[in-house]
């Protein structure tokens, strides 16, 4: 027996064995591993929209919350005082905010108003626990028990007539916390078509919500349904051809099953696993018969020296990072393939590479924005006002900033809730936004009620006319506020402070502008605010 025909049959036995090692690995090491990732990933799925549901009933709660702690809330508790039904209580109130269930009880669960709409049909409806005009203390939705943020309360879901409802009940205290209390405010949405689309768009799956009381809807007690955990959630999984079918039960806190969520899971994951086995499979078994033919004709040329091209390439990807490389070697062989495979990936990776940048950029801009506002954030402020100080110490420019505080916002909160005063926030710093006249100008919110602005190259009698242009812009807005000592409406008071930058103080000088700034807007609040004021050397004796 000759060398080439040893050769070629030790290699032949070397490849077959690794191809049915390869086949084994893959199917009973890798495979499996696909399916528990894909029942993990419907697990997590199943997490964020039970989360997302929870998201829900924290926003009904957080609104009760508002409404129990108001002293007009409390007043119509103790008097009944038809004005407040008339100015809160309108079913246009009620839609407004979006709910379906609001009721004012005492505490011994005697209705003293309540309302129940279907929101989409703008009609009344009837619920059973409310039906003889109270309701029973033992009632989920009377449950209370102390709150972190004070008071008791309580917040979750229960089934109705009309389907499941997200509720929250907080007990009825005055706008600074305190008592006695005397009922309490319930609030609550249905878990209903509308709601579902929302859910639905936040977690970006399709599910459905079913009874579980209905056995032919209701999955996870149906054969077959195998049952799965992940931290404290389970569900229930069943292979249905190319998905696969998951349930999970909303319980509440007794253990009782209130809803069913279902989903249709694509089994993209375990497909992919079955196409990489079979490529691996066949990569190996087509490598192996292309080497033997091979060296029966070329070894040298035809083989490894293809396979050294190959290799150097991706070495040299892996060393110099530069996926922009193509190894472009145009064969017709197995070899040919792995290498046009292997451009594929690297552009693959280089598309992959962009869309990563773009999308970190994006990320970058959204944490350099302020949510509530729109307008640049205090990360934004500070970052910019580094770059603009240095710009203006190389340049020897003037560099103006201003702070501007809404005069007595805290009253304006107290008076007309936090919702109002954040719509408060968002007009003032809109209409300061329209007022920047300029691209290299900066608005930021630089933390609760206060704004900050940055004016490079502007000079102080510049930096003066714009502040009182937007302390103007903003009391135009005229926006009521009643309780405030300054004026009628909503005012801004702002210190304004400019400097040529040196380079002896270095970026030190940023503190002490800030610092100066800062002791000017003290003095405009200390002198009446709703006014402008330059900083002085005087101010130093003054503060």
């Amino acid at each position: 027996m000759s060398i080439r025909t040893k050769v070629f049959l030790i290699i032949f036995v070397l490849f077959a064995a690794l191809g049915i090692a390869d086949f084994f690995v893959q199917r009973f090491i890798i495979y499996p591993s696909f399916l528990a990732l894909e029942h993990r990933e419907v697990g997590e799925n199943l997490q964020r929209i039970f989360h997302a549901i929870d998201r829900e009933t924290y926003h009904v709660e957080r609104l009760c919350r508002d409404w129990a702690t108001w002293n007009d809330s409390h007043d119509f508790m103790a008097t009944g005082h038809e004005g407040f039904i008339e100015s809160n209580l309108s079913d246009d109130s009620l839609d407004n905010i979006s709910l379906n269930l609001l009721v004012f009880c005492d505490t011994k669960g005697n209705i003293v108003w309540s309302r129940v709409r279907d929101l989409e049909e703008k009609t009344s409806l009837q619920l059973g626990f409310m039906a003889e005009g109270r309701i029973d203390l033992k009632h989920t939705t009377l449950a209370v028990h102390p709150s972190p943020e004070g008071g008791r309360g309580k917040r979750g879901i229960f089934n109705t007539e009309a389907g499941p409802m997200l509720f929250a009940t907080r007990e009825v205290l005055r706008s600074n916390g305190t008592g006695p209390t005397n009922g309490f405010l319930i609030m609550g949405r249905f878990l209903n078509k509308t709601m579902l689309e929302t859910l639905m768009e936040q977690t970006r799956l399709s599910f459905e919500i079913v009874d579980p009381r209905d056995a032919s809807k209701f999955l996870c007690r149906s054969a077959g349904m195998k049952p799965m955990t992940i931290g404290d959630l389970i569900y229930y999984t069943k292979t249905d051809g190319g998905n696969l079918v998951s349930c999970a039960g909303f319980q509440d806190e007794a253990g009782e099953t209130l809803f069913g969520v279902q989903y249709l899971f694509p089994r993209e994951t375990t497909r992919k696993g079955i196409d990489s086995i079979r490529y691996a499979v066949f990569l190996v078994v087509g490598s192996g018969v292309t080497v033997l033919v091979i060296l029966n004709l070329m070894m040298q040329a035809v083989v490894l020296k293809p396979l050294r091209r190959l290799t150097d390439h991706a070495a040299k990807l892996q060393e110099e990072g530069d996926y922009s490389l193509r190894l472009g070697l145009d064969r017709k062989d197995e070899i040919g393939v792995l290498a046009k495979s292997l451009d594929s990936l690297v552009q693959t990776i280089s598309d992959r590479t962009v869309e990563l940048q773009r999308a970190n950029e994006q990320l970058t801009q959204l944490s350099l924005n302020d949510a509530l506002t729109g307008i640049a954030n205090r990360r934004m402020f500070d970052a910019y006002l580094k770059q603009e100080w240095r710009r203006a110490m190389r340049e020897q420019a003037p560099l103006s900033i201003m702070l501007a505080d809404v005069d007595h916002f805290k009253k304006y909160n107290d008076t007309f809730g936090h919702q109002q005063g954040d719509m408060c926030l968002i007009g003032v710093a809109a209409v300061m936004q329209l007022h920047m006249q300029r691209p290299a100008d900066l608005l930021a919110r630089y933390g609760g009620e206060e704004f900050a602005v940055i004016l490079p190259g502007t000079d102080a009698e510049g930096a003066r006319h714009m502040a009182e242009v937007l302390g103007q812009a903003v009391r135009d807005l005229s926006i009521d506020h009643c309780r405030s000592d300054a004026a009628p409406c909503v005012t801004l008071s702002i210190g304004v402070v400019t400097t040529i930058p040196s380079p002896e103080e270095g970026d030190r000088g940023m503190d002490m502008l800030l610092e100066h700034a800062d002791q000017a807007l003290y003095q405009a609040k200390k002198a009446g605010r709703n006014r402008v004021l330059a900083w002085k050397p005087e101010l130093l004796k003054a503060d």
